[in-house]
């Protein structure tokens, strides 16, 4: 086994990073599996050491030095236990365009490797040059308005073709149709809450094919592991740390991409918002970002140019971990420390009541509403939208009318709730 190389297959002009041996990424893989050492603690011991290949060479009593409890350093040093698993990083590592970065080593991106958080491990599938150019997060609601959907795939596909690579968090919504419109045109970033080999929601695995051809899939988690509530929130994280800005189209007021722009804003990174709307619900997001000092965005020129000198420094010569100072950017927002319970249902599997829902009335939205705005939208936009005819169409926008779902109005029908 010392003599497996972990290093993917370039022949197609993939940019592979060579990976550390094997002695280094078990030491690591050891000291995570520890209970009580998370992500702080590890990089905390990283930072401590001359670099990450040294931890294979550290004594109990240098771990000690370094922060670990007796215990926790004498079960790094004894307990077989702690390397379990770990053939199924070496069985990840032997296929083509795929593999593992290690916090501090060869590939493993600056932006994040300065967290003070930052994920010890980044399981990986595609072509890593997708971290080598500068980044873009586009975030927002899984129920999200038609328009909201066509402006994000648009914008998205402008910002890939300047050479902008678009982050996001492959769920349904405005993930997917950020990851969409970059793919045809450039490259997108996938960041998962799953393991790499699990694509969450299913209906996304073309998308995510799509993806390991023009970019690159992300996950801090290992293969195997399956969609979890609590993983999104840990998700979201890398997602704003691994971009220069952060953008928001749409959003409930709590909800997990409100999440994300507040770990953008403590991260130091750029906060842009989308405004909408004012009768859509999930208008009320971006603008409450807007009021706390998010950037006003309404196009990809207005990204570009709010993003260009962030970009830049992005491309900075490599520093130290945790030695970047948090930034009063004019994105920047207050931190609120109760984060629990601000998940979006399309990120958790357990199917909890979304608080991105406009639609609060105890009835589900009928699906026709999906393809209709908060704007008035055309009749015939409609019939294009939901592959339907127009005759077929108005006997139920009547009934959605009378019940309390649309209003008519000059050009066409406007969604209320």
């Amino acid at each position: 086994m010392d003599g497996l190389t972990y290093a993917p297959d370039s022949s197609d002009g993939n940019s592979a990073a060579p990976h550390p041996d094997r002695s280094t990424l078990l030491a690591w893989w050891r000291l995570r599996s520890i209970s009580g050492v998370g992500n702080i603690a590890l990089n905390e011991i990283r930072s401590g050491l001359t670099a990450p290949e040294a931890l294979s060479q550290c004594s109990p009593r240098d771990l000690i030095q370094l922060g670990l409890k007796p215990e926790q350093a004498d079960r790094w040093h004894n307990d077989a236990a702690l390397s379990r698993g770990f053939e199924v990083l070496e069985d990840w590592c032997q296929h083509p365009n795929q593999g593992v970065l290690l916090a501090g080593t060869a590939g493993y991106p600056e932006s994040l490797n300065i967290l003070r958080d930052a994920p010890i491990f980044l399981w990986y599938r595609g072509n890593l040059n997708a971290l080598q150019q500068p980044t873009i997060a586009m975030v927002g609601s899984r129920g999200a308005s038609a328009s909201a959907l066509d402006w994000t795939i648009d914008t998205a596909a402008e910002l890939a073709s300047a050479g902008m690579v678009v982050v996001s968090g492959l769920a349904l919504g405005i993930d997917g149709a950020a990851h969409r419109g970059a793919v045809s045109t450039g490259a997108t970033i996938a960041v998962m809450g799953t393991g790499p080999d699990i694509i969450y929601p299913a209906k996304h695995r073309s998308l995510a094919a799509s993806i390991t051809e023009h970019g690159l899939l992300l996950s801090e988690f290992s293969p195997g592991t399956k969609a979890q509530a609590r993983h999104f929130p840990s998700r979201n994280r890398i997602i704003s740390g691994l971009s220069s800005a952060t953008v928001v189209v749409e959003a409930g007021i709590k909800s997990g991409t409100m999440i994300t722009a507040r770990m953008a804003a403590d991260q130091g990174r750029d906060v842009l918002a989308v405004p909408g709307a004012l009768g859509n619900p999930l208008s009320r997001g971006p603008h409450q970002l807007i009021r706390e000092g998010a950037l006003l965005v309404e196009n990809a020129q207005h990204i570009l140019e709010a993003t260009l000198s962030t970009s830049m420094a992005f491309q900075q010569p490599h520093q130290q971990p945790h030695q970047k100072q948090k930034q009063q950017l004019p994105g920047h927002i207050p931190q609120q420390p109760a984060l629990t319970g601000f998940t979006d249902t399309a990120e958790n599997p357990s199917h909890a009541q979304s608080t991105n829902d406009p639609a609060k009335s105890g009835a589900e939205a009928p699906e026709l509403l999906t393809h209709i705005d908060f704007n008035p939208t055309p009749v015939d936009v409609i019939a294009l939208r939901s592959a339907r005819p127009i005759s077929e169409l108005l006997g139920e926008l009547l009934m959605l009318e009378l019940e309390g779902w649309l209003l008519q109005a000059p050009g066409g029908y406007c969604r209320v709730r």
